[in-house]
């Protein structure tokens, strides 16, 4: 992960980090360097409670949401919010509220959605208050850093799609206050 993204999400997690609020990425094999050792150093950094995080080594969930988001190629630095009570229901991830990226122009994002802090802190702080206002259930943060959001602990470190599903229900049951 880059350090801006780093210090982006570390702001993020700093002034919103509840209990209502989560965050999970899915390391990607993506450089020449990546692989579980280095994803799960780049994890420990982070450190945080409110983050979980995975090692996807065939890319799976990055080329399910390159389909989600329209990219060219697998998705990988993205940032994606979801507002409260947003489920995966379906074979592919549902559609971010909010996301963001620092992905190559070659990958088909949206210029106008390069990562800015100032940008996805005002997004979030709208969803945040939105679920407050109007929603019991909590806000789901999807951080990517070579990687894609995930509902998956720690502990499990390779996973097909349908594992991340199975493992958001499992989180779900686990915290009803969480999505």
């Amino acid at each position: 992960m880059c350090l801006y993204g780093q210090g982006v999400v570390r702001g993020l997690l700093d002034e919103f980090g509840t209990e209502q609020l989560k965050g999970f990425a899915v390391w990607l094999p993506m450089m020449p360097k990546d692989d579980f050792d280095f994803a799960r150093g780049e994890a420990d950094d982070i450190g945080d409670e409110m983050m979980a995080h995975a090692w996807d080594p065939e890319r799976e969930l990055g080329d399910l949401y390159a389909k989600t988001l329209k990219l060219q190629g697998t998705a990988w630095d993205i940032y994606l919010l979801y507002a409260p009570g947003i489920r995966w229901e379906e074979d592919e991830p549902p559609q971010p509220s909010f996301w963001m990226h620092q992905l190559p122009v070659d990958q088909g994002a949206p210029q106008e959605r390069l990562l800015n802090g100032s940008k996805i802190h005002v997004e979030l702080k709208a969803l945040m208050e939105g679920r407050a206002a109007t929603n019991p259930d909590s806000a789901g943060l999807g951080l990517h850093f070579r990687g894609l959001m995930n509902l998956l602990s720690r502990a499990q470190v390779q996973y097909s799609s349908e594992a991340v599903r199975d493992a958001i229900e499992d989180s779900r049951k686990a915290s009803p206050d969480s999505t």
